[in-house]
């Protein structure tokens, strides 16, 4: 009896310890001074590649190669690094993770991330979508989506004729109805947690 709940207990200790970080994060709202302080790595780049496997436990992710062009926080980060995270598609079958951002070829990112304990050149968004920002071509940064997403929602009528009736500039505020930040102000409330 004692030898099973040894084994039981093992094989669940090995599954949490080999699980990816993001699987047992909870959203929790909080801002990029919050994020830099529990983020190990903090990197600017650009999204070079996505690909989505399914993993040994059934479950489908997400391995993004990120050409990183600024190391905001960190040390011996490499040029290119793995992003991992969970959801994405894989033949006929696509999983969305609400809480877990997806990244696009292409988009200009920073990204605030730890490393995996077993994989080297490895990472994983801390904060769930919260972790990343969107780098816009305005110079402006959206949390956790992408500025094409945010485009189409900005120029939504309704949006737009509320912000005139109370006279607010259009051209300040993101999707959501929050100010804009620009990539300028972002690293500077990063900076001022170190």
């Amino acid at each position: 009896m004692n030898k099973n709940i040894l084994v039981i207990a093992s094989l669940f200790l090995a599954l949490i310890f080999f699980s990816p970080v993001s699987s047992f994060a909870l959203m929790i709202e909080r801002n990029a001074a919050e994020l830099a302080q529990d983020a190990k790595i903090i990197v600017q780049g650009e999204v070079k590649s996505v690909r989505s496997y399914k993993g040994i436990n059934g479950v489908i992710y997400t391995r993004a190669s990120v050409l990183v062009s600024d190391v905001i926080k960190g040390k011996n980060i490499k040029k290119n690094i793995t992003v991992e995270y969970e959801g994405g598609e894989v033949g006929d079958i696509g999983v969305w993770v609400e809480d877990e951002p997806s990244l696009g070829k292409g988009e200009q990112v920073l990204l605030f991330l730890t490393n995996s304990f077993w994989r080297k050149n490895v990472y994983y968004i801390v904060g769930g979508v919260l972790g990343k920002y969107a780098i816009c071509p305005d110079d402006t940064v959206m949390i956790g989506s992408s500025c094409d997403e945010g485009d189409e929602t900005a120029t939504n009528e309704e949006v737009v004729q509320a912000l005139e009736e109370e006279n607010l500039d259009t051209e300040t505020f993101n999707n959501t109805g929050e100010t804009k930040q620009t990539l300028d102000e972002l690293l500077s409330e990063i900076e001022n947690t170190k």
